[in-house]
């Protein structure tokens, strides 16, 4: 199912960008499992473990943007980019428990991003 995530910058603009979004309680993804397509996905992760690992074998050229639940609502905290383009295996451990991933080019600058909102 689509969704649409509006993604908050620096300069008070936004970008609304239409995506898969999953959820899951597994600590263990192979995400190209759960993407559809090209979309981006959002995955949310509802364990109450503190790490989750992201098998990213099959998922380039990607940058992954980190977000967190917090009072002031879902904070960007940090990016990563997978620029793997080989089947050798790829995985990355996160305490990060909303992740963006977005099929590389993009067209904002990662570290402008401050928060995202869900619409459903």
């Amino acid at each position: 199912m689509k969704n649409v995530l509006h993604v908050f910058f620096n300069d008070h603009t936004s970008l609304q960008i239409e995506g898969v979004v999953k959820k899951t309680e597994d600590t263990f993804l192979k995400v190209h499992e759960l993407k559809e397509g090209n979309l981006p996905l959002f995955i949310e992760l509802e364990h109450q473990q503190v790490n989750t690992l992201l098998e990213l074998t099959k998922m380039y050229p990607y940058v992954l943007l980190y977000f967190n639940q917090e009072d002031d609502g879902i904070l960007f905290k940090g990016a990563a980019f997978n620029c793997n383009e080989s089947e050798m295996q790829f995985s990355i451990t996160t305490q990060y428990k909303k992740i963006l991933l977005l099929p590389l080019p993009i067209s904002f600058k990662v570290n402008e991003v401050t928060h995202i909102n869900l619409i459903v």
